[in-house]
């Protein structure tokens, strides 16, 4: 019996509950991030009858679940977003606690969770109002810096192969989407260029490209989907944030997988992920 396998699960069971009551506050800037309104020093309340929410409403999932999805004072019905954001946040520290960082809770750690929290939030708030906070993509970067900071930790200094691969990941998507930009005369937002500029230094020049094919491949799936739904009506206008985000979540945990099992498909040895040279060949 692999007796490290209980401190483990006792961390993934914190890292858990941490993640609920981090997605309690990114319900928060969801919601107030579009009205420009205060989420540091207003009061929660709830958006129906104004009245000031206490500890006991704002319990992470058990509070909805226990009054039922309504309000504590004016029974209004609550948006099931809020557990589901919940949950989001919870389970996707989990996950990254496990597959983006092998169990240790170090720098990296902090990062694709700040990362993770500014892409669930991006997506929301996207998808709501076809718009990203410029503080989004920006807390990404931060989360990338994290992570690269790690990286620099465990290779015991800096690495001019592994730099130029992060730093040409600033402009290996996001180039791409500023070409479409010009092609369509605005129908690319530049939220999104933003976005994948800064998910480029975190994810790395070959990953955030098939982040951005993934992400595109997600998008007309959608698309189908809401066609088929409207009966052949297709969407003028379609939020791309929230289809980008699942698709560098994906890399998180899968996309060095995914590249080398499409590689060894291909007949190719996998590159090394930390030499330049290597990757160019």
């Amino acid at each position: 019996m692999d007796y490290m396998i209980f401190p483990k699960l006792f961390v993934s069971v914190f890292t858990f509950i941490f993640g609920t009551v981090i997605g309690s506050f990114l319900n928060v800037l969801i919601y107030r991030i579009p009205k420009g309104e205060n989420f540091v020093k207003a009061n929660s309340h709830c958006m129906s009858c104004n009245h000031r929410l206490y500890p006991k409403d704002l319990i992470p999932l058990f509070s909805w679940l226990f009054l039922g999805g309504k309000c504590r004072y004016c029974k209004a019905k609550i948006s099931p977003q809020y557990p589901i954001v919940e949950a989001l946040t919870g389970a996707g520290f989990t996950a990254i606690f496990w597959l983006a960082t092998d169990c240790k809770i170090n720098l990296a750690f902090v990062g694709y969770c700040v990362a993770f929290a500014a892409l669930l939030v991006t997506a929301v708030i996207d998808f709501r109002t076809m718009e990203i906070p410029d503080s989004m993509w920006i807390t990404v970067f931060v989360g990338a810096i994290f992570v690269y900071i790690q990286e620099l930790i465990n290779d015991g200094g800096f690495e001019l192969d592994c730099f130029l691969v992060r730093f040409i990941g600033i402009f290996a998507a996001s180039g791409v989407l500023f070409i479409l930009a010009l092609i369509t005369k605005g129908g690319m937002g530049g939220g999104d260029i933003k976005l994948m500029a800064a998910c480029g230094f975190l994810l790395g020049w070959k990953q955030v490209i098939l982040a951005l094919i993934m992400g595109a491949a997600i998008g007309t799936i959608y698309l189908v989907f809401m066609a088929i739904k409207n009966k052949g009506k297709v969407p003028r206008k379609v939020p791309f944030a929230p289809h980008l985000s699942v698709a560098v979540v994906i890399c998180f945990f899968a996309g060095e997988q995914i590249i080398d099992w499409y590689l060894d498909m291909c007949g190719m040895a996998p590159a090394d992920t930390c030499c330049f040279i290597n990757l160019l060949r």
